[in-house]
């Protein structure tokens, strides 16, 4: 497999609150977009990676691997509460969180926020994983268009993050994961400048030359987003199933 990770501050954000993670050994793959005052979002995404892996890494062998995830995503969710409720400055900090397990032949994600996860494969893109938004909600009960959304002064309003309430709900997803699908997992400052349709072009090209050219669609997306403003903290994995086995970065 070929894995290409990307992740900038952007043009506008003072800091990066993103974070991202990728281990080929256990096939996990992890980003989350953090909020919160004070830099309280970059602790809170750091905070959830760390928490989340530690959880997969101890008990990865104890259950399906999307209950697993999910159960790692809770116990997230559960450390990143507790220090927001005993430290002043962390307040309200809170997290997205997309993460997948990879083996040959299948994919599991686990899913809070916003954050999404897409699969490329055929030359055709299908959304994975559904936003936990203000807007989201709104589309899906027709009170908006999914154009209207694009544009709408609340889209970036989440209704699910970790770290914010004691419990949280997390969405899994199971998909087959076959020779030369592309798998990209990514923070909104990605997706709301740049389409999932010219994401896929862009891949689309790269599969008509060589994998190995995957760093630069990867750099020509993150271009595109912080030309187009690069409002938020931009951050993404592009993670290529080839022919043949093996990982490689």
């Amino acid at each position: 497999m070929n894995i290409v990770a990307r992740t900038d501050r952007g043009r506008v954000r003072p800091v990066n609150e993103d974070c991202h993670f990728t281990d080929t050994v256990q096939g996990i793959f992890i980003v989350a977009d953090g909020m919160g005052g004070h830099e309280a979002g970059e602790v809170a995404s750091a905070m959830a990676v760390q928490a989340f892996t530690k959880y997969w890494q101890e008990h990865k062998l104890q259950g399906e691997p999307a209950q697993v995830l999910a159960e790692a995503c809770r116990e997230a969710n559960r450390v990143i509460y507790r220090e927001s409720i005993n430290n002043l400055q962390w307040t309200g900090m809170g997290t997205t969180l997309t993460a997948a397990y990879l083996d040959s032949a299948s994919i599991a994600i686990a899913h809070v926020g916003d954050s999404r996860a897409y699969l490329f494969r055929g030359g055709q893109v299908r959304l994975l994983t559904r936003d936990h938004s203000l807007v989201e909600e709104m589309v899906r009960q027709g009170k908006l268009t999914e154009a209207e959304a694009l544009s709408h002064p609340q889209r970036n309003i989440i209704t699910r993050a970790l770290g914010t309430r004691d419990e949280v709900q997390v969405d899994t997803i199971l998909e087959s994961w076959m020779p030369r699908d592309i798998l990209v997992l990514c923070t909104d400052g990605l997706t709301n400048l740049v389409t999932a349709d010219e994401i896929a072009s862009m891949l689309n090209s790269s599969r008509a030359h060589r994998p190995d050219d995957l760093g630069k669609v990867a750099d020509q997306l993150l271009q595109l987003a912080l030309d187009r403003g690069g409002y938020d903290n931009v951050t993404f994995l592009i993670i290529w199933q080839k022919e043949s086995e093996g990982w490689q970065q």
